[in-house]
């Protein structure tokens, strides 16, 4: 069994994904403008509204980093088709070429983190079955966020494999692997 994937994520995969990232914290930040107290201030940015995109991130983080089963499969399928939007879309729009960014020394999910890692789905599937449309659109978003962005070398690389590390650690001690 295979268990650190063989994906490769571009430079316009993580275009995409800071790209859709930007477009929720600034909507965010724009929206708690409007609200808290008179005179401004912006007291109203509840960081309680993120929770959905941010938790769906690392959903998307996570099953990017399985290296198989349905999650690992259908996550390489959809950074496939974000390499493949992204390098054409900044190819288009400015000319430049799209190396890969892929970071080195891949962190796999135990056994323990991947148990909790379907634990974590169905506990999501079950707040999505209550969401409305709004809710489907940030946890949709989120998750491509979290795939174009869980293999990259940059900062959000970083936390993908803290969100792995952290899940393993949870994993492993509520079942007992070791």
């Amino acid at each position: 069994m295979n268990t650190v994937t063989s994906a490769t994520v571009s430079l316009g995969a993580v275009t995409i994904g800071l790209s859709i990232l930007s477009w929720h914290l600034t909507r965010w930040w724009k929206g708690g403008s409007k609200a808290g107290p008179p005179g401004g201030g912006g007291g109203g940015r509840d960081p309680k509204l993120l929770i959905p995109f941010l938790s769906s991130v690392a959903l998307g983080m996570l099953c990017v980093t399985a290296a198989g089963g349905l999650l690992g499969t259908a996550a390489t399928m959809l950074l496939g088709l974000g390499n493949t939007l992204g390098n054409w879309s900044l190819t288009a729009v400015t000319g430049t070429a799209t190396p890969g960014v892929t970071r080195s020394g891949h962190i796999a999910l135990t056994p323990g983190g991947s148990a909790a890692l379907v634990i974590y789905i169905v506990g999501l599937a079950a707040i999505w079955k209550s969401g409305g449309k709004v809710f489907h659109g940030k946890v949709t978003s989120g998750v491509t966020c979290g795939v174009m962005l869980g293999l990259s070398a940059g900062f959000s690389g970083v936390a993908a494999a803290a969100v792995v590390s952290i899940f393993n650690a949870f994993g492993d001690k509520v079942t007992g692997v070791m």
